[in-house]
């Protein structure tokens, strides 16, 4: 993280972080009974890292708990930045480097 401070908010103690925006990964997808059979967490976040790493914006790609979000055979990925917030139902590895080239577009 950056060193710079907020030194105008008293009590709180904010730093302005190297990153843009963040891409959430839902772990939680995976593990349930009704998630996607053949795709991973671990395996999208890479391809997301991979595919989104020359983005004018730099974004943190992390894999979390769940979004809530819940997709039925899918896998839930949000990403956040530029004030704007995009979610979608991954279901193949092409299905996530579809989601990557639309996230890539919104925030180029």
């Amino acid at each position: 993280m950056s060193t710079s401070h907020d030194t105008e908010t008293p009590g709180a103690l904010l730093v302005r972080p190297k990153f843009g925006g963040a891409a959430l990964v839902c772990g939680e997808c995976q593990k349930r009974s009704n998630g996607p059979s053949k795709l991973k967490a671990k395996e999208v976040r890479k391809l997301l890292k991979k595919e989104l790493h020359n983005l004018p914006v730099r974004l943190r790609i992390v894999q979390c708990s769940c979004l809530g979000l819940c997709p039925r055979k899918a896998l839930a990925v949000s990403a956040v930045a530029d004030g704007q917030v995009l979610a979608a139902e991954l279901r193949s590895e092409d299905e996530a480097r579809a989601a990557a080239a639309a996230f890539a577009r919104a925030f180029s």
